[in-house]
């Protein structure tokens, strides 16, 4: 075989072997682009996360994609980087939903830079855990900032493993919508 011959061997070999990897990114996962929006009672969730977990049950293995929504309820998920997607086969789905404002700006002390507010946080937190958990903390939650937030969507759909919603990415470009109305039932469009 000559070299002309055999370049266009390498290239019609190389070209017939792009299909095949299409959706896969250089280290080998099987990703497919997800996007779409979250509505709770019709209204767009303005501000959170959309979580997918592979349902390793079901043979989908893999690390799990993270999406943020956005203002007018869009998200786009991402495992390694930007918008690459999240891993093709069934996924078990975590939505949260915050208000687009946290309730205190202010994190909490630490030790290290506020000894003395740290103690008093801590102190008023033992009075309030003694006293027994109140509806309006039952409805926010804490981030690693000290910021306190409340959710804008039930707490239930923030566990991916308890939350009931389950999905299924299959090759290609996915659009993803959750509905969930006013019942707590979810709908994926």
């Amino acid at each position: 075989m000559n070299y002309q011959n055999l370049v266009r061997c390498l290239a019609v070999l190389s070209t017939a072997a792009m299909p095949l990897l299409a959706g896969c990114s250089n280290n080998g996962l099987n990703l497919a682009k997800v996007h779409g929006k979250v509505t709770y009672k019709g209204q767009p969730v303005k501000k959170g996360t959309v979580f997918f977990m592979p349902d390793d049950k079901k043979g989908t293995i893999g690390p799990p994609a993270l999406g943020t929504i956005t203002a007018d309820g869009s998200y786009i998920m991402s495992t390694e980087r930007a918008g690459d997607g999240a891993i093709v086969g069934s996924h078990l789905v975590g939505i949260t939903g915050v208000d687009e404002k946290p309730l205190s700006n202010e994190p909490t002390a630490t030790p290290e830079g506020d000894p003395e507010g740290y103690m008093k946080a801590k102190a008023k937190d033992a009075a309030r855990a003694a006293a027994g958990p109140s509806k309006s903390d039952e409805d926010t939650f804490t981030d690693r900032g000290g910021v306190k937030w409340r959710y804008s969507v039930p707490k239930k759909f923030t566990n991916p493993q308890e939350s009931g919603i389950i999905t299924k990415v299959e090759r290609g470009s996915n659009t993803m919508n959750f509905d969930i109305d006013e019942a707590g039932n979810v709908t994926i469009k």
